[in-house]
């Protein structure tokens, strides 16, 4: 088994039909191109002596080298380790060291990571991958064999974004590969080599490293690359590229609509998906209204190889219905603190048991065994049943808000503030309170040229949920901070310029 598996298995006739397109570089692959350009990579990896087994970070922005890299490196049954790029030069340190890596791919000037990491480890910028598959004078002389990983070796290393403690690295086998395409085969899309997928979220994280590579290479339709999201970019990539489908997450959607002149492109989509932070009933709503198209969820974790349960085809209704497992593959819980199930309708924690799940955390017996049990991933996502099957996600477990032992949702209040029409985004906190424990805080993003007070939105509130859900105090602010993946940085929101 290899990922490789996935490009290898080509019919001829798909050899000459685009595999990746990097809009910023202006380059295209075709199928058979790609081919060839990971069997160099592959090679010149092995005359640089890595072997099966080793660890090779990548540190690259979405593009044709971060694929192919990836593909080179699992084709000769080294273990490929993700570092997000956004990460600076006095970061990956952490990282490296953490992973045990041998090699980076990185963007940055080499010399700059040697100035900072002084283990050793060989430092290859994008431009030399560029390099290697580009010169045509170079032929192999004999090309190297395809590693054949067991189902459960580990293959892949994803870091979580550590936001309760150190970054951890998820051990994933190359059997979650082939189970994450059971799953996106039964629960997303049936995708055809007519295909073409737009890929703005990150490469390296598994939204885009498993999510959308594995079923593009595994049925032939093309990866369109654009380095980062920009709503007229995405928009004019739609157009010139006949894009077909495309992955964000809430704020991507929630920009996206805010532009009405460029709703007209946004039609010749055939399918939109969300994922990695909780959509609203409001932007659910508004988009199909607008363009025409139901707007997908997906709820997935780095630790069950992404996908645990998507909705097709239905509004997000109520906010935070992500709704159904793929069946016969994985089974959603909900328990209690003891690990016993609830009641549909009751709130708990959500536990998976199934295939395709993580080996467990690199190096981290401990963090392991908090989170791996008995075969089961205990997500630290709270949530419950409905009475359909499908699942409602609530929030962390860590981030609910106790108000005097009532515990609330931040997405049910952030759902309601941002279904106001002067509301673009919020995100609701827990702040400390010597009578209640603690009380509700938010921070609105409002419209521009939008005139309303603190007061007026807590009215607002008032006929909306219970009063002890309504925020004790609005701030206003520019802009939500949010990491990489779209997902509120609450930490970051202490520190946040508030608008007077």
């Amino acid at each position: 088994m290899n990922y490789c598996d996935f490009l290898f298995n080509n019919n001829e006739k798909y050899l000459n039909n685009e595999a990746i397109v990097d809009v910023e570089k202006g380059e295209r692959l075709s199928f058979g191109e790609l081919e060839n350009a990971v069997i160099k990579v592959a090679d010149f990896l092995i005359s640089k002596g890595y072997k099966p087994g080793m660890v090779i970070a990548t540190h690259l922005y979405n593009g044709a080298e971060a694929a192919i890299a990836l593909l080179a490196i699992q084709y000769i049954g080294c273990v490929i380790c993700l570092i997000d790029p956004l990460y600076k030069v006095d970061e990956l340190p952490y990282y490296l060291k953490d992973s045990g890596a041998s090699c980076i791919f990185t963007y940055l000037d080499k010399e700059s990571v040697k100035e900072v990491y002084q283990g050793e480890i060989g430092i290859f910028e994008d431009e030399e991958i560029r390099q290697i598959y580009k010169n045509t004078n170079k032929g192999i002389d004999k090309k190297p064999e395809v590693y054949k990983f067991d189902k459960d070796e580990l293959a892949m290393l994803l870091y979580t974004s550590g936001s309760t403690s150190a970054p951890k690295a998820v051990m994933l086998s190359t059997g979650c590969y082939y189970t994450f395409l059971e799953k996106s085969d039964m629960r997303m899309y049936q995708y055809t080599s007519e295909d073409r997928l737009l890929c703005f979220v990150p490469f390296s994280h598994g939204f885009g490293s498993i999510s959308l590579l594995i079923p593009s290479l595994a049925h032939k339709a093309a990866l369109v690359f654009l380095k980062s999201f920009h709503p007229i970019k995405v928009v004019e990539t739609i157009s010139k590229e006949n894009i077909t489908h495309i992955y964000g997450v809430p704020t991507h959607y929630m920009q996206l609509l805010r532009y009405e002149s460029k709703i007209q492109e946004l039609k010749k989509l055939k399918a939109a998906f969300c994922a990695a932070a909780p959509l609203s009933y409001e932007t659910s709503r508004q988009w199909k209204e607008k363009v025409g198209i139901y707007l997908d969820e997906g709820y997935g974790l780095s630790e069950t190889c992404t996908l645990i349960a998507t909705r097709i085809s239905k509004l997000s209704e109520p906010s935070g219905n992500v709704g159904f497992p793929p069946k016969g593959i994985l089974e959603v819980d909900v328990v209690d603190e003891n690990g016993n199930m609830v009641e549909d309708g009751t709130i708990g924690e959500l536990r998976v048991r199934g295939r395709g799940l993580m080996l467990g955390y690199y190096n981290r017996p401990e963090e392991t065994a908090e989170r791996l049990k008995d075969g089961c991933v205990y997500t630290g996502d709270l949530g419950y049943k409905m009475e359909d099957g499908s699942y409602v996600v609530c929030g962390r477990k860590t981030e609910f808000i106790n108000v005097a032992g009532l515990k609330i949702s931040p997405i049910e209040i952030e759902s309601v503030l941002n279904a106001h029409t002067n509301v673009v985004d919020s995100a609701a906190i827990g702040v400390s309170d010597d009578l209640y424990g603690e009380v509700v805080k938010a921070y609105v993003v409002l419209e521009k040229d939008a005139e309303i007070k603190e007061r007026e939105l807590i009215k607002y509130l008032s006929g909306k949920i219970a009063n002890f859900k309504i925020p004790k105090s609005i701030e206003f602010i520019d802009v939500i901070p949010r990491n990489n993946v779209g997902k509120i940085d609450k930490k970051a929101l202490k520190n946040v310029k508030v608008l007077k």
